[in-house]
């Protein structure tokens, strides 16, 4: 039996990589995409009769048309997650939205008490902890390799901007969001970030100092610039995450144990600069990699790192045409399709919430006047508060229905 799967929205990503994705997985038999829907009908058009794969302009009608469906997949702007999530769930169909999972905490769990209240599962496409480089850190990690982990760090840039020539700042006004495609840095690249902390830490946050700033003068422009936030881990663990769209590069990753660490200036790539400690002294270890060609693409096989005893990722992917990058959306689509299957929970699930309750610490804390504050957080906090403020401002209707 294969999961029939449905594609809400044809914009960048998934032109980019779930759909070229998604026709691979049916092309070997993984699964079925059987729709698509976007309510521009040119888009819808165009990307169904490339894929041959029947289109729809509203979620109603792909759901009513195709009583069958298995899950759903949600790729559309941050401020709808919620409601589109909680709109299939109610139709019985399984859910997966893109990262960040919903714009508050309690726009997360009308997503959650959807799935709940209909019996289906749900999954946040976290794609970054998904890649074959990041599955083999993690092992690396599990596996006791770079010892007892002390700190991690990620120091990332959105994108280099000078900054003006008198410098002033500005912390989060009002409104705090345009509810344009994405929120913040902290919601947007940051939910990737925020993910790989945790996970790099094999721990929960349980405080969160932070300082969110806008240097930009620009009266268009709503979202931070710069953030810059501490998160001390239940196991002990310090973390820091630095992001920027202002000033010069600073780009790297380092994950710090008591055997070893990596320092990586290149996240992005497949290389992993991996160095153990011998005595006094760090010796850089071997990290191999084994590709093919598959129809004019080189397709990663497996990645073998030269410690002892080895440590290797197999990529499960490795005889389709799929690159390094949509290794990690072909994961997401498998995992929302298991867990229909196989009535059990996806594999990132609650995660994606966890990422958006370390957000809200980030912003809470900055308009605290970077006081630190303890996670889980309880009740609502004040940032959600004015989301949600904002939100009913410019539609006209709360965030969450009452």
């Amino acid at each position: 039996m294969k999961a029939k799967i449905g594609l809400l929205g044809c914009g960048n990503p998934s032109r980019n990589w779930y759909m070229p994705t998604l026709s691979e997985l049916t092309k070997h038999g993984e699964v079925e995409w059987v729709a698509l829907c976007d309510m521009d009908e040119t888009l819808a058009q165009k990307y169904g009769n490339q894929y041959h794969v029947p289109y729809y302009l509203s979620l109603e009608e792909m759901l009513d048309t195709n009583k069958d469906l298995t899950a759903v997949c949600i790729v559309t702007s941050d401020p709808l997650h919620h409601i589109l999530g909680s709109q299939v769930a109610e139709r019985g169909v399984h859910v997966m939205v893109e990262k960040p999972m919903a714009m508050t905490l309690p726009a997360c769990d009308m997503i959650i008490d959807a799935c709940q209240r209909n019996n289906v599962h749900f999954e946040v496409a976290e794609n970054y902890f998904r890649w074959p480089k990041q599955r083999l850190i993690l092992k690396l990690i599990k596996e006791g390799i770079l010892g007892d982990i002390v700190r991690v760090y990620f120091s990332e840039p959105k994108r280099q901007l000078p900054f003006e020539p008198k410098v002033s700042f500005s912390d989060l006004g009002r409104p705090v969001s345009g509810f344009g495609r994405t929120g913040g840095m902290v919601m947007d690249m940051g939910a990737h970030r925020l993910s790989q902390l945790r996970l790099y830490a094999q721990s929960n946050p349980k405080k969160i100092t932070a300082t969110v700033r806008r240097y930009r003068s620009d009266p268009t422009i709503l979202a931070e610039d710069w953030a810059h936030a501490m998160i001390e881990f239940e196991n002990g663990v310090m973390g820091i995450y630095e992001t920027s769209r202002v000033g010069e590069l600073q780009k790297y990753c380092q994950i710090t144990g008591t055997k070893g660490g990596i320092l990586d200036y290149d996240y992005m790539g497949s290389n992993i600069p991996l160095r153990l400690q011998e005595g006094e002294e760090w010796k850089d270890v071997y990290v191999e990699t084994e590709r093919r060609d598959i129809d004019g693409l080189d397709v990663l096989q497996r990645i073998i790192v030269h410690t002892d005893p080895k440590i290797s990722y197999e990529n499960p992917f490795r005889n389709y045409r799929i690159n390094d990058w949509c290794i990690g959306h072909a994961a997401e689509i498998m995992s929302i399709a298991n867990a229909a299957l196989n009535d059990k929970p996806a594999e990132y699930g609650l995660g994606g919430r966890q990422d958006v309750e370390m957000a809200m610490a980030i912003y809470e804390s900055s308009l605290k006047g970077s006081v630190p504050i303890k996670l889980p957080l309880e009740g609502i906090t004040d940032y959600e508060l004015a989301v949600h403020e904002d939100y009913l401002e410019k539609f006209g209707q709360p965030i969450v229905p009452t």
